[in-house]
């Protein structure tokens, strides 16, 4: 079996953007409306340059208000909706590629990966929103439930 090369980031929301706004049924040029009722300066081309990859780049603005206008968390946007059996992979950083579970838990914040200090990480969560992690990083990888 062959390995999947790791998804970027900018091309899993390209991706993504692509299969929401075909389940909506609109057009590219009815994106780019939806976006510029936003805020956001986009028409046919800029939607269709990002599907099609010469457009390597989605500001947080854009981020944002793509997932407003297709009506998804930004999550379901960065991040395919793959079971972590698949092959898939992404890129977090350089050197970080990892199964979408662990994408998700780490955009969501509920697990550092990698060489993060759990302690610092956490430390950011207000009081209200406090949970157990779900894993214990270590360097490298995670332990108990790794996704």
């Amino acid at each position: 079996m062959t390995q999947t090369p790791p998804q970027t980031p900018h091309r899993v929301i390209a991706d993504r953007m692509k299969d929401l706004r075909k389940k909506r049924g609109w057009s590219a040029a009815h994106l780019a409306k939806e976006m510029k009722q936003v805020g956001i300066g986009w028409d046919r081309s800029i939607v269709a340059n990002l599907e099609l990859g010469r457009r390597a780049t989605v500001t947080v603005e854009e981020l944002f208000a793509l997932a407003y206008v297709l009506s998804v968390a930004p999550v379901h946007l960065m991040v395919p909706p793959v079971d972590d059996d698949a092959d898939t992979r992404i890129t977090v950083v350089e050197g970080w590629d990892v199964p979408p579970g662990t994408a998700r838990d780490w955009i969501r914040g509920e697990m550092p990966f990698g060489t993060a200090d759990h302690r610092r990480f956490f430390a950011e969560v207000p009081p209200d929103e406090a949970r157990e992690p779900y894993s214990t990083p270590v360097a490298g990888g995670l332990v108990d439930g790794e996704r």
